[in-house]
């Protein structure tokens, strides 16, 4: 899609330009099952449901989701928490990344299993 293949230009020269003007940092973390790691693994899930439920292919919502939470590792490695707060973060985590694709994988999982089923919703009108 062209919007896709611009969308990707602009992020590429907003991330060059800002790895400019900061330091490219690593989160010395784990996988241990943290806030942060659950907010990545709930967060995934509900973008994954969301693109799939919304006519994206499988393959579309998986790509649009994990960009999603590199953008976000992205934005943690190169803005400090201690400098901007919430908005920062403490480096990039390959640790967020495995917690994005278990909740993408779970979401996957649960909509492959998980069949719609149809509603019923005849109405029936007697008389007395």
């Amino acid at each position: 899609r062209p919007e896709n293949i611009m969308l990707i230009k602009v992020l590429m020269v907003l991330l060059m330009v800002s790895m400019a003007h900061t330091e490219w940092r690593w989160a010395d973390d784990n996988l241990d099952f943290t806030p942060d790691k659950e907010t990545h693994l709930f967060t995934s899930f509900g973008f994954y449901y969301m693109f799939k439920h919304k006519g994206y292919s499988e393959l579309d919502s998986f790509k649009y989701t994990f960009y999603c939470g590199i953008g976000k590792e992205v934005i943690d490695a190169l803005v400090p928490h201690e400098k901007y707060g919430r908005m920062g973060g403490d480096g990039f985590s390959k640790n967020d990344l495995a917690y994005n694709l278990l909740g993408i994988g779970i979401a996957y999982g649960i909509d492959k299993i998980w069949k719609k089923k149809p509603i019923d919703i005849t109405f029936y009108i007697y008389k007395y």
